[in-house]
Order: C-alpha cells, then sequence, then structure tokens
C-alpha cells in the first residue's frame, strides 16, 4: 500500500488548511479515476501544484482487502500534502478507512458529488447530497475517532436545482466540523452544461471556511478567472485544476 521510503508510524501531518490561508489561488490536482495516481501526483507536484488527491476509492472494499489497499493507495514521503478521496455510505466504514491512511495521508474526503450511475446505485456519490443527515453522521464520526487534530475531512459535492438547498447542506456540514467544501458548479444532471459559477459564489458568501471552485478549470488562466468570478476576493475560494493539462500549463518559459 504504502511506498517503501515511507517510515512514519503515527500520523505526522502537514497542516493543508495552512495553504488555504496563504493569501494564495490554491492550485489543487483534483481526484481522477486512474490519473491520480502516485506517478501522476509526483509529476504534477513538480509544477507547483500545491495540493493532491487520490482517485475515489469505496472505502468498504479499502477496509475489507488487503489487495484491494495495496492496489487503490500508493505512497512516498515526498506526495504530501495529500488528501484521500472516499465513496462511502456508512459512518463506522469511512473512519475505518481514515484510520488505515491516517498515518500516510493529509485528510480524507467524502465524494459526495459523482454522478455515475453505478455510484448513485450503490448510494455513493452525488445522492448524498439530498442525505444531509448521513453525511453530517459520517464527518462526526470521523472527527471523533481520528485523535489528530490536523487531518482534516473535507466534502465534494454537486449543486442542488434549488441552490438553497445547497447552502443548506454545505451550513450544516460546517457546523459539524468539515474543513472544507469543493463544490463542482453543475447538477446531478448536468455533464456538459456551463458551469454555475455564480452558485459557487453565494455558497462562498455564506460559508466561512474556506470552499474550493471546481468544474472546467483547464488552465491556471481559468483558475484566476473563476477566481474572481466566485468573489474570492478574500481569497476564501480555491481552486482545482483537471490534472491532464495541469503540467503543460504550468511548464515555465
Amino acid at each position: 500500500m504504502v511506498g517503501d521510503i515511507v517510515e512514519t508510524k503515527q500520523c505526522q501531518l502537514k497542516d493543508p488548511m495552512d495553504l488555504f490561508h496563504s493569501g494564495q489561488v490554491v492550485k489543487i490536482c483534483a481526484p481522477m479515476v486512474r490519473y491520480s495516481k502516485l506517478a501522476f501526483r509526483t509529476l504534477v507536484r513538480k509544477y507547483s501544484c500545491d495540493l493532491c488527491y487520490t482517485p475515489m476509492i469505496v472505502a468498504a472494499d479499502f477496509v475489507r482487502s488487503e489487495k484491494a489497499r495495496d492496489s487503490e493507495f500508493t505512497t512516498n514521503k515526498g506526495d504530501r500534502p495529500l488528501i484521500v478521496q472516499f465513496a462511502a455510505k456508512e459512518a463506522q466504514i469511512l473512519c475505518d478507512a481514515a484510520r488505515i491512511v491516517c498515518p500516510f495521508a493529509d485528510g480524507i474526503d467524502l465524494n459526495c458529488g459523482c454522478p455515475q450511475r453505478w455510484a448513485m446505485a450503490e448510494g455513493y456519490g452525488a445522492c448524498l447530497i439530498n442525505k444531509p443527515e448521513l453525511i453530517r453522521d459520517m464527518v462526526r464520526h470521523v472527527r471523533n475517532q481520528i485523535d489528530n487534530p490536523r487531518f482534516s475531512v473535507s466534502i465534494k459535492i454537486r449543486i442542488h436545482e434549488d441552490l438553497k438547498r445547497t447552502v443548506d447542506l454545505c451550513q450544516k456540514a460546517e457546523a459539524t466540523g468539515v474543513s472544507w467544501i469543493t463544490v463542482h458548479g453543475r447538477s446531478v444532471e448536468e455533464r456538459h452544461q456551463p458551469v454555475h459559477y455564480d452558485a459557487i459564489k453565494i455558497i462562498k458568501q455564506s460559508m466561512s471556511i474556506p470552499i474550493v471552485a471546481n468544474g472546467d478549470i483547464k488552465t491556471l488562466k481559468d483558475a484566476e478567472n473563476v477566481h474572481h468570478l466566485t468573489g474570492a476576493d478574500d481569497c476564501n475560494v480555491f481552486l482545482t485544476l483537471d490534472g491532464h493539462n495541469y503540467v503543460q500549463h504550468s511548464r515555465q518559459p
């Protein structure tokens, strides 16, 4: 599961929250199926990527199977700061997965935004935005069972057609102790339609924790534009960049 140069046995973590208070746009490599593995994360970090996510990992399989752990999660000492994204629908399973990765990562992220039919049929991903009490329960359990207060617990969501529901969801998550929220500015039904950056701006204005803007950010120029479109003058909105374009647009002349 873990690269052979990793020797730590305790949760000796960097704090990704420091990035969100740096006064700069934070460049995040978003979780991508099959792509966001260790080799790719190592590459994008060479081009000033600030924070990397793993691909989404099904927590139940990860907890149950050593083979799944070895296949789905590899890292090394230079792979920091790192957020491990899980698909989960049971609080204790998510806690167990968090405990496994705690010595080797800086936090976990609960995927509440994946719109794929298989995920939603299994009770994972974007269907969770309609279950705010379950999200609250999962976040609270991880907070209560992971001793290190610097270990972040974040969520990624999509928006509702009725944006008031999304704001309410985010405020409930914040009250539970979520570290930050990534907002993909499309509804569950939307795929290639324009991203609702205005919705992300409204959510940001309703929150005091960091809000990460996500969706169609393919270049560093896109990141700068979205930073302004979402009203991030106080540097409280941060941006994910689709990784397949990251190296090209981060390369220095």
